[in-house]
């Protein structure tokens, strides 16, 4: 009997993104983490088509790997975790570092493969925070001053666009600004850079969520606003057909604040039309950047649009919690490969042909490369990166469910992770696992967490209630103004649909676990319901109040969420906390665990100081543990020795009362 995924196999698995083809090579990142220095590493690596490796670089991170006549180009993270140019032969050798000092935080190749186009960004104040014998005092300007996971937002931040020559190094810089910009396709002719920044930057009493896509001309220095037709919009990627005619985007209206389903759209320089493709049919969430609610990937690119020719688009989309491709010319598309699989990151080989990083439940990274023939699309894979691993390990087995809500209404996606090696007729006990949010989705994709869970004895039963993504406007919309209603109900049913529908689920030993809006959500249905044996809050939202001026997005996450302004409107004082699950806390008999990140800028940590204090003062078993240098989302990106103890922490929590419930 093999075993499952330990805890500490968090350092043993590997994930592969930033695919592309160089030559008959396949070239891509490889991730994993060094448990020896605490530290995620990326490796610039290659195989051929009978799956020879080549390892181009691999000390540190290194990523977004480019190939200009005969040099592979890439970025490293130094010493001050900036980000430089190495160049090395596709030969072999020695790879150099050809820049210094700035931290560069884009690399694109220029269709003529003389010049890279970089994007630099410069700032004498660092954003996290750090220990000093001078410090200086922070001063503070903005409103939105600080983002979490970076720190605070420094105010002498500033941004060039840069060419960059691959044989002379020489650089031209051909923007310098204050205003921030992420670059997404460059013209066949090198003239033309297209980039996303915000359409209100200079804003400094509100946040301004709206996101343009802007041209950038070389040659006459003049920048022309391609969306303007839909200025409140939030556009994400960009993408020029080869000849240039048109430009592919991805974005959305941001008609319903926070949760506008994205399209895909067209964009005709002949005419300077702007057309929404996808806007009929709202199932299908275009984009990339909203991934499935996961653990394990690290260094996704995530572009979502590609070209196979100057009339025919492919496009990356969610579709109820797994990834499809999406092909089309013009205002017509169709539905080019749909499997339950998340894409990590795609590549457009040829006209007929992709090279994609793809997961699923039980797949934690592998490089396929798929090929259409006609209407025939078959998946090859190329490269499996932890081949070696599951030739002497297993997965806990991942079924999808569907079920009906409570109410009639929806029909609604769940998915259970059996525990490993139960004997006959054994049953396991049962965690209802809650994904934040709420707008975003579990789905096809592996999850380390559970898997490990699972190695433990444990099932985890995972729902997409309503307010989740990737199931269109109405279903994304439902919770707005409504959190704890429907959303509370369909979790629920969904977990009782899996108990009457799988045997191995123990009905009595029932634990409950979420994070931010899953944090929120099963405080709330500790202070609506006694039915749990433990559970595991963790970084929630307890005190809405509290949470409109202390968050990095409070202030307007809650107006967008609730449906009211704190100081805008009479009756918010009254909604924000009855929408608490503070207010209810003297209800909670449930023991509760309540894990949170000191660094937390999102849900800070004074939202879990006010559930303990409540809890504490009932005499209900609780304890709070706080992990130190972490920010909101250290689960899945945080510092590896801290990720594996609080899986612990929940398990030895878990394990307590598990035993006191079998004993009792």
């Amino acid at each position: 009997m093999k075993p499952g995924v330990a805890n500490h196999d968090l350092f043993q698995l590997k994930s592969i993104t930033q695919p592309t083809v160089i030559g008959n090579r396949y070239f891509f990142v490889e991730n994993r983490i060094d448990e020896a220095s605490n530290q995620y590493r990326s490796a610039i690596v290659s195989v051929d088509e009978d799956q020879n490796k080549s390892v181009w670089a691999d000390d540190g991170i290194n990523v977004d790997p480019i190939v200009c006549g005969n040099q592979l180009f890439y970025l490293h993270q130094d010493a001050d975790k900036h980000f430089q140019i190495m160049a090395m032969p596709l030969t072999g050798g020695t790879a150099k570092q050809i820049t210094h000092g700035d931290n560069i935080q884009q690399i694109k190749k220029s269709n003529d493969e003389q010049t890279l186009v970089l994007k630099l960004a410069k700032s004498r104040v660092k954003a996290k925070y750090a220990t000093t014998d001078f410090p200086v005092p922070r001063h503070v300007t903005k409103i939105f001053n600080r983002l979490d996971g970076t720190g605070w937002l420094p105010n002498d931040l500033s941004y060039q666009l840069v060419y960059f020559d691959v044989h002379t190094h020489e650089t031209i810089t051909l923007m310098d600004t204050k205003d921030d910009f992420d670059i997404k396709t460059i013209s066949a002719d090198n003239t033309k850079i297209v980039y996303t920044k915000a359409n209100h930057p200079e804003l400094k009493t509100d946040f301004d969520p709206t996101q343009g896509v802007y041209l950038y001309d070389v040659d006459t220095k003049q920048e022309t606003y391609i969306t303007a037709s839909v200025d409140g919009g939030i556009f994400s990627d960009a993408q020029f057909a080869p000849d240039g005619k048109h430009l592919a985007l991805t974005g959305n209206t941001n008609e319903h604040p926070n949760c506008t389903v994205n399209n895909f759209w067209l964009y005709s320089f002949a005419d300077a039309k702007l057309t929404n493709v996808t806007q009929p049919d709202d199932q299908y969430d275009c984009g990339s950047e909203l991934n499935l609610v996961a653990d394990f990937v690290q260094q996704r690119r995530a572009k979502a649009i590609q070209w196979f020719d100057n009339d025919h688009y492919v496009v990356h989309a969610y579709h109820h919690g797994r990834s499809v491709l999406l092909t089309g010319t013009a205002g017509n598309y169709h539905v080019l490969y749909d499997e339950p699989v998340e894409i990590y990151d795609f590549s457009v080989i040829d006209d007929h042909q992709i090279v994609m990083s793809v997961s699923n439940p039980q797949l934690p990274s592998e490089l396929r490369v798929l090929t259409i023939n006609g209407e025939q699309v078959d998946a090859t894979t190329i490269f499996n990166p932890n081949a070696s691993y599951e030739r002497d390990h297993e997965y806990a087995k991942v079924d999808h469910f569907t079920y009906e809500a409570a109410d009639q209404t929806v029909q609604l996606d769940g998915w259970t992770v059996h525990a490993n090696h139960l004997a006959a007729g054994q049953k396991s006990p049962v965690i209802l696992y809650i994904h934040g949010g709420p707008h975003a989705a579990y789905g096809e994709t592996f999850f380390h967490e559970f898997q490990t869970l699972a190695n433990h004895g444990y099932a985890v039963v995972f729902v997409n209630p309503r307010g989740s993504t990737t199931y269109g406007q109405a279903f994304q919309s439902d919770v707005i103004g409504h959190y704890g209603e429907h959303d509370f109900s369909d979790v629920l049913t969904g977990l009782d649909h899996a108990l009457n529908r799988y045997a191995d689920l123990d009905a009595t030993k029932l634990f409950v676990a979420g994070g931010s809006y899953g944090g929120f959500l099963s405080s709330w249905i500790l202070g609506h319901s006694d039915r749990f044996t433990a559970a595991s809050v963790q970084r929630p939202v307890t005190d809405w109040q509290a949470l409109y001026g202390t968050s990095d997005i409070g202030f307007w996450f809650n107006r967008t969420e609730l449906g009211l302004d704190l100081f805008e409107d009479p009756d918010a004082p009254k909604v924000y906390w009855d929408k608490s699950p503070l207010k209810y806390a003297h209800n909670i008999k449930t023991p509760v665990r309540i894990q949170h990140g000191e660094y937390d800028m999102r849900c800070p940590t004074n939202q879990s100081e006010a559930l303990f204090t409540a809890v504490k003062q009932t005499g209900t078993d609780c304890d709070y543990i706080r992990y130190p240098q972490s920010f909101h989302g250290f689960s899945r990106n945080g510092l590896p020795n801290l990720r594996i103890q609080r899986i612990a922490d929940l398990l030895e929590w878990f394990n307590r009362y598990k035993n006191d419930a079998a004993n009792a």
